[in-house]
């Protein structure tokens, strides 16, 4: 157990060093990928500490290996949702992730406080018998064993996340064809495959205290599970730049013109009287180009935007309210790492302004058809949530609210 603890403590280094060399380039989302791979390597030198005994000639590590445990799970989930999502790197919701480690340390903050001999005489006990070590009986609660059982419950609820963010992703028709993203792809299912023997066992191990399950068997799963980490980064370092988008997202600099003819702000209403100016308006707006000059367009680009025009145009699902770019990425197939650089690039707005902008042309195209129904009724079947989103989001694309609008386009100058 020793020797393979000690190879996975190395190896753990190697991969931190890795990673922050890494992490100067591109994207700060692989320091929580990091983070995670810290959290194990602390887990695994807080064993091996007490399996050698040195842990007594170091009061203050005492009791922290859990803290690393609590943290090293939701790390990784936070680093495979902005791999696959990339955008904020911090959600509101993710503090939820860490609240167990929170309640951990205040639990335990008496024994922590203690002084170093007193600590080290009651490790000292705790080293006699295994058993005793999982009682964890130091803190305010004293409940035998408590924090353990619940650390291994709180780890398989976030696996169970981290699973299912893969599978969502994992059938998607494109975007992990390249050799680059397959990598990556199977990159993380693996870290979240080997994640599983150091915690999962632990269940059993504490509930029903079979034979194998001590320091040594800890020891092994968490120096193999680190080096088999560092070998597929050592060998695949390129990894950590994240997803690379397959298609090219971008429009060559003599056909970019056409998109920026248009603003999202400029009223359609002064080329009613142009059947012509408003069928190329409205390619425009939808495709970001005209059929006159879609052929000089990226194919590869080109094959995408028809599928997100096609289900835009004929399903509407931006009517859903509360509707995602997740939800987009279900229905056509293309992750959500490669629809932001997509709709970004070619539309000229994020995936929030595009989808308003569906839906205030829906709104345009049933407010004089459906004159008794109200503005905000109107707004609702478009999808919005509230008036005053509907209100905003109008403003911003036309300039003036919906009643001004419908008033100019009734009764133009």
């Amino acid at each position: 157990m020793e020797l393979i603890a000690q190879f996975g403590l190395f190896n753990g280094i190697l991969v931190l060093v890795l990673i922050m060399g890494y992490s100067f380039f591109r994207t700060a989302n692989k320091i929580f990928l990091g983070l995670s791979l810290l959290s194990v390597w602390y887990s695994l030198l807080i064993v091996w500490l007490n399996e050698t005994g040195l842990i007594l000639q170091f009061p203050l590590l005492q009791r922290t290996g859990l803290i690393a445990g609590y943290l090293a799970v939701p790390f990784l989930l936070i680093y495979s949702r902005n791999t696959f999502y990339p955008g904020r790197l911090w959600w509101k919701t993710d503090w939820i992730l860490f609240l167990p480690a929170v309640i951990y340390i205040i639990d335990f903050m008496p024994f922590f406080l203690l002084p170093p001999e007193k600590k080290t005489a009651i490790w000292r006990e705790n080293l006699d018998s295994f058993n005793r070590m999982f009682l964890a009986r130091e803190g305010w609660l004293g409940s035998s064993g408590f924090h353990f059982v619940f650390l291994y419950v709180w780890i398989v609820v976030i696996t169970f996340l981290q699973f299912r963010l893969i599978a969502r992703n994992w059938n998607l028709k494109v975007g992990f064809r390249g050799v680059h993203n397959r990598r990556l792809l199977y990159f993380i299912g693996m870290i979240t495959i080997l994640y599983i023997p150091l915690f999962i066992p632990g269940i059993f191990g504490v509930i029903f205290k079979p034979v194998w399950f001590n320091s040594r068997f800890i020891g092994s799963t968490y120096g193999l599970s680190l080096s088999a980490v560092a070998f597929y980064l050592l060998i695949y370092p390129n990894i950590l730049y994240g997803f690379l988008p397959e298609t090219k997202f971008f429009r060559p600099a003599d056909v970019q013109a056409p998109i920026h003819e248009l603003s999202p702000s400029q009223p359609s209403a002064e080329y009613a009287n142009d059947e012509n100016a408003r069928i190329e308006t409205a390619e425009i707006l939808e495709t970001g180009t005209t059929s006159s000059d879609q052929h000089q367009a990226d194919p590869e680009a080109s094959a995408e935007l028809a599928v997100l025009n096609e289900l835009m145009i004929k399903e509407k699902p931006f009517r859903k309210q509360g509707f995602t770019i997740q939800d987009l990425s279900n229905q056509t197939g293309i992750p959500v790492y490669q629809l932001s650089p997509l709709i970004n690039q070619h539309f000229k707005m994020n995936f929030t302004s595009w989808v308003n902008h569906h839906r205030i042309q829906y709104f345009l195209e049933h407010a004089v058809e459906n004159q008794h129904m109200t503005l905000e009724a109107l707004a609702n079947d478009a999808g919005f949530t509230s008036r005053s989103s509907f209100i905003n989001s109008f403003k911003k694309e036309k300039g003036m609210t919906p009643r001004e609008y419908l008033k100019n386009l009734q009764s133009p100058e």
